[in-house]
């Protein structure tokens, strides 16, 4: 079986799935990335910083057919699989035309710029057969993958608090600096907040309620802090920020507590720190995670739902689309002067 892959977008992002093609070529001969669009064609000869990876890195295309417009590459290459890398205010566009051109979609996080888009890009799937997913890494992170086997199954007992936090500068990339404009970007609460939005009903399932407050400056919901209420946890928190130095670098955290343990990811590694001597002998140790790549295992995920027939139970666009609700909640409350919704 050869499933032709194509990536729709080359800037920022997709440095990122394009490392995890490269990852997975190498693994499974089954897989070839053979096209990759971007509107500019600058994109193709320079290496893209963003804020998880600022390293210069040079990217061998060889073999791979390189466009500038989308049309063009439907017209010329023969794809299963379109992975979109646009900017969030494209993505229910593109998404709906892929999938009407009888391709399956990965689509970059957030899903859309609003729960209504994303109900479209649902619709549309069903309605033409496509599998469709949407890119939230994190469910397929073993830092955070740890952390949910933490939970369910009880090792360390129920959980008393949950901390998050995603920190950093505003976004200096993007074409036409559409990070800057809320109405394209959504703000940091759309497009950074989401993950841990996400991660936390993914750990816990659905709040109760969730309240929210948020600093406006050069983009509505620059910063905004979330507090997720539910019955049986006393205290689920998670920021997210776009207001941090530039100088300062990209910074993901948690720090989650449970009766007998607390367990807290800073600078890559998660560390679990017993309460008592029932854990460990009472000594604090540094978890050791598997050494996958998050994009590269979203991407062989998704490919199984539709080359191989796998049930997708991890990562629904259904759940992607709760995701993007629980967001507009959050943003209204903030709005609102932090109101219990």
């Amino acid at each position: 079986m050869s499933i032709k892959v194509a990536l729709l977008g080359f800037g920022g992002i997709a440095r990122s799935h394009f490392r995890g093609y490269e990852k997975i070529m190498a693994e499974n001969s089954d897989v070839k990335l053979v096209a990759i669009c971007d509107i500019n064609p600058v994109r193709f000869e320079i290496a893209q910083s963003i804020n998880i990876d600022t390293g210069k890195a040079k990217f061998d295309l060889t073999g791979i057919n390189l466009y500038n417009n989308v049309y063009d590459m439907l017209e010329k290459e023969e794809i299963d699989m379109v992975d979109i890398c646009l900017p969030t205010y494209l993505h229910a566009e593109y998404t709906i035309e892929m999938l009407k051109a009888g391709k399956h979609v990965m689509c970059e996080k957030p899903m859309a710029l609003s729960s209504e888009q994303c109900r479209e890009m649902i619709e549309t799937a069903r309605a033409e057969g496509k599998k469709l997913m949407i890119g939230q890494c994190l469910r397929f992170e073993p830092m955070y993958l740890c952390l949910k086997e933490f939970v369910d199954t009880g090792v360390f007992g129920k959980v008393n608090y949950a901390f998050f936090d995603r920190i950093s500068a505003l976004p200096k990339w993007g074409y036409k600096d559409w990070f800057r404009s809320t109405r394209h970007s959504g703000g940091c609460a759309l497009d950074l907040h989401i993950h841990d939005v996400d991660m936390v009903r993914f750990l816990f399932g659905e709040p109760d309620s969730v309240s929210s407050v948020a600093q406006n400056a050069t983009v509505k919901w620059q910063l905004i802090n979330s507090r997720f209420n539910y019955k049986d946890i006393p205290v689920v928190i998670a920021t997210g920020s776009w207001s941090a130095s530039p100088l300062s670098s990209f910074k993901m955290s948690y720090r989650v507590g449970f009766e007998k343990a607390e367990v807290i990811l800073d600078g890559g590694k998660v560390t679990v720190y017993p309460m008592d001597n029932s854990i460990n002998d009472g000594q604090s140790y540094v978890v050791d995670l598997p050494d996958k790549a998050r994009m590269a295992e979203e991407i062989k995920y998704f490919i199984s739902t539709f080359a191989y027939g796998k049930e997708n139970v991890t990562n629904t666009p259904e759940s992607a689309l709760a995701s993007v609700e629980l967001v507009e909640k959050l943003r209204r409350s903030a709005d609102e002067g932090g109101i219990i919704i």
